[in-house]
């Protein structure tokens, strides 16, 4: 039985209508027919796309529509309700600076409480771990050294090494300039020691570990492993984030200790290569030249720094929901968020050691 019936006076609909039936928009999208009659007498059921094909033909011509069940009518009084005049849509009212202002530090604000409360249930097991030996994991403290401090060393090295020689080079061309080349050795040992090398070797491992123990954690928070060690009476926080946090507070010293030497061996070979100076002479200046304070303080600033990363990328990870989208977008702050503190870090204690002359 066909579904469209024409007459001179009428046009009947049969069965069930879906707007898969091609002859049904294929004749309703072209016909142009005046003040015709639709029966919906026979019609069983039709979906919200061809009732809104309809609606459209009958706004158009002028079409009556006839012999309609209740449950029609419903669907075309839906129709009818969403039909809505765009002219009378008003634009958004574009939000000042004090509004904008006010949602970021609300926003600010709101992340930061959860941090505070993560950073205060550290502290606790912290000492806790010190105060119940028994309960300190030594294994898996040893595999997070290895993760995030050993295997780090390579590419934290290579870059040390590398921004040494850009930065010798550059310091060179300009000492050059006023004679002046052998101050090359304690501009940049104060600046390798103090500055470069400490900030260098962070952001490597921040952007590496944060990410790292972000997406684990994640991980598990999606496969619900965090759930099931609850279930079991087992405190993920002194499985998960405690051994992170301490293994890159006891990593990241050395590795930037081992940035700082290969920093320095790289400002020695543009030093020996450009201005002249030998190993034996360089060497010589260094020992007098520079303190070993100014290897203390890069020291002194690595395990805030490791402490920072491994606290960012934990308490990013923890706060993943259950879907692969929101593992991404937690992954991708934690690096940024770890980033940015290295950052903030070093400039609270280059300004505290420049207050109190260290």
């Amino acid at each position: 039985m066909k579904k469209i019936v024409f007459s001179d006076d009428k046009i009947l609909l049969n069965g069930d209508l879906s707007y898969k039936d091609r002859q049904f928009c294929v004749v309703f999208a072209d016909l142009s027919r005046k003040n015709s009659t639709i029966d919906f007498s026979s019609l069983v059921s039709i979906d919200y796309a061809c009732a809104i094909l309809l609606a459209n033909f009958r706004d158009k011509t002028g079409a009556k529509f006839i012999n309609m069940s209740e449950k029609i009518s419903l669907i075309f009084a839906l129709v009818d309700d969403k039909k809505i005049d765009k002219s009378a849509i008003l634009k958004p009212k574009r939000e000042n600076f004090f509004a904008i202002l006010g949602r970021n530090f609300a926003l600010f604000w709101q992340h930061f409480i959860p941090l505070c409360s993560f950073l205060g249930e550290f502290i606790i097991n912290f000492f806790k771990a010190f105060l119940t030996p028994k309960n300190f994991r030594a294994k898996e403290l040893s595999n997070y050294i290895k993760d995030s401090g050993i295997n780090a060393v390579f590419i934290v090295l290579l870059t040390s090494f590398l921004i040494g020689i850009v930065l010798a080079y550059l310091g060179s061309a300009m000492l050059a300039q006023f004679g002046a080349s052998i101050f090359i050795v304690d501009i940049m040992g104060v600046l390798t020691l103090r500055e470069i090398a400490p900030l260098i070797g962070a952001i490597v491992v921040a952007g590496r570990s944060a990410s790292s123990f972000a997406a684990q954690i994640g991980v598990m928070k999606i496969t619900e492993e965090v759930d099931a060690m609850k279930t079991m009476g087992l405190d993920p926080f002194k499985f998960l984030v405690l051994p992170r946090v301490l293994a890159m507070i006891i990593a990241l010293p050395v590795v930037i200790f081992l940035a700082d030497l290969v920093s320095v061996f790289g400002q020695m070979l543009v030093s020996k290569n450009i201005l002249d100076i030998g190993f034996s002479e360089y060497l010589g200046r260094f020992k007098d030249s520079i303190e070993l304070r100014h290897l203390y303080v890069g020291l002194v600033k690595a395990p805030f720094f490791g402490a920072a990363i491994a606290l960012i990328g934990c308490f990013r990870g923890f706060e993943v929901s259950q879907n692969a989208q929101s593992l991404g977008e937690k992954t991708t702050i934690s690096v940024v968020n770890a980033i940015f503190a290295v950052i903030a870090i070093d400039s609270v204690f280059a300004v505290f050691f420049m207050w109190y002359g260290v």
